[in-house]
């Protein structure tokens, strides 16, 4: 076996190796991923090898990230990880990145973070290429995209849910179409765009709207008899059997059902397509109030849940393992560049300080020219007593400012209708504040801050190539 192995490797290699980084992605795609399994994974490995020979970047990268997906399709959340990790690891996320890896990265990142419970880390991966998924005019990238993003609304907000899915489900159709032939379709994207009308039948039934629930899930069969897939024959099956308990036909929902459970237990691992079917099952009986199935199916799902809580437990002892090493890692290099940087920080104080001090000797021999204007006794008070209401971030500290400075306001609102809070923000850009000690007087984050002055730029037309402090030091002249 060995030897044929090897055998096979070499041929394998010497095919492979006339191809081009492009083609030997469309064989990983080509790939089966429904009931794909050890096979697959050790075909997928062989073309990884060829493409580091090649150095393929992109090629390895959604190698690793295709047997991920398989690994979690078989439950086992620890490989998954693993090769999510090597991704990374091994450096092939650069600059010069194909957007198509950076895209599946985060979606396998997200079906990560969700089997972990981290819904907030999740739905950030999402968040992160969402706009630039939509911005790439790719029929496919957007379906996938949005097809999340009504996962990820799914049980908070139904309507939204709706919208992601209606959008979806319109660019799955333009992919299947690929007018002008823009798209190359094959087997595992075609299949799996079919499933949108499931989804969509899905939602439906979530919000038992049932006469437009029974219109996709019409269509999502007859789409599965169209192809022979395992997974659009699941997700058909699954949400076939919902509608059909919901209008109270027990033995279609039943017949879809034992379909789905059948292909989640030989071909499905994950919790996710178990516990999704056995919840369907048991709702089923209860509605009939069959107690033996109701009991069997209550039992399946505990265990279920049992084996997916031990997978997680080790899987998080593992992340914070990896976290853990890296943090090391980071602080041992700290350490390393401590010297250098503190050395070079050294020579810059020196050098700014000579830099001052000669310029504040050149700049005194011209002092009796400059005309410096001064401020009363009183105002040089009130001045005082404003920086500190500031520092404080005392409620007082706009009404006294309007004291000093009484056609501020004034002129802000002639040029937008700021809100209060707005001007008051204002005022503290307006004395020269920076960025950092606005955040600590007034107790939020710098990010915020930088925020915040891109909006006061944005409502008050401030040029983009103007300094805003330059901007409000103007503006009472």
């Amino acid at each position: 076996m060995k030897k044929l192995t090897v055998l096979f490797f070499l041929i394998s290699s010497f095919f492979y190796s006339q191809h081009t980084e492009e083609e030997l992605k469309n064989l990983l795609f080509d790939i089966d991923f429904s009931a794909a399994g050890p096979k697959e994974i050790e075909k997928i490995d062989s073309l990884i090898t060829i493409c580091k020979k090649d150095s393929y970047n992109d090629c390895v990268a959604l190698g690793y990230l295709k047997i991920a997906n398989i690994y979690d399709k078989m439950n086992d959340t620890k490989k998954s990880f693993y090769y999510i990790d090597k991704v990374e690891k091994e450096n092939l996320i650069t600059s010069d990145t194909d957007f198509e890896v950076i895209f599946y990265l985060h979606l396998q990142k997200s079906f990560l973070y969700r089997k972990l419970g981290e819904r907030v880390a999740s739905f950030k991966q999402l968040d992160e290429i969402y706009d630039e998924a939509m911005k790439t005019d790719n029929a496919y990238f957007i379906y996938l995209i949005n097809r999340q993003y009504a996962d990820k609304y799914v049980e908070t907000n139904k309507d939204l849910s709706l919208k992601y899915n209606k959008i979806a489900y319109k660019y799955s159709r333009i992919y299947r179409e690929n007018k002008g032939k823009r798209y190359r379709i094959d087997k595992n994207r075609l299949y799996n765009s079919y499933k949108t009308s499931a989804y969509l039948g899905g939602i439906y039934i979530d919000l038992n709207k049932l006469d437009s629930a029974k219109i996709y899930i019409d269509e999502a069969i007859q789409n599965e008899r169209k192809v022979d897939d395992i997974g659009l024959k699941y997700i058909t099956s699954l949400y076939a059997g919902r509608y059909f308990r919901m209008v109270n036909n027990v033995e279609q929902s039943q017949h879809y059902l034992w379909i789905a459970k059948n292909i989640a237990k030989n071909y499905y691992k994950s919790e996710n397509y178990q516990i999704g079917v056995g919840d369907e099952l048991n709702a089923l009986y209860k509605s009939i109030g069959q107690k033996d199935s109701i009991g069997y199916y209550s039992n399946w799902l505990v265990d279920i849940e049992d084996v997916n809580r031990e997978q997680n437990q080790t899987l998080n002892d593992t992340v914070d393992k990896q976290s853990e090493l890296e943090n090391t890692k980071r602080n041992k290099e700290t350490k390393g560049l401590f010297f250098i940087l503190s050395a070079s920080i050294a020579v810059c104080i020196l050098f700014i300080f000579l830099f001052l001090y000669y310029y504040r000797k050149h700049k005194s021999k011209n002092l009796d020219k400059i005309d410096v204007p001064h401020q009363s006794p009183v105002q040089e008070s009130i001045f005082k007593e404003v920086i500190q209401l500031a520092k404080e971030n005392n409620p007082e500290f706009l009404t006294r400012f309007n004291e000093y400075c009484p056609r501020f306001s004034e002129e802000l609102l002639k040029v937008s209708p700021l809100k209060i809070s707005e001007i008051r923000f204002c005022a503290y850009i307006y004395l020269n504040f920076s960025t950092k000690e606005i955040a600590e007087y007034t107790f939020i984050s710098v990010r915020t801050v930088q925020t915040k002055k891109y909006n006061i730029r944005k409502k008050l037309n401030i040029p983009g190539d103007m300094d805003i402090y330059v901007w409000f030091s103007k503006l009472l002249k």
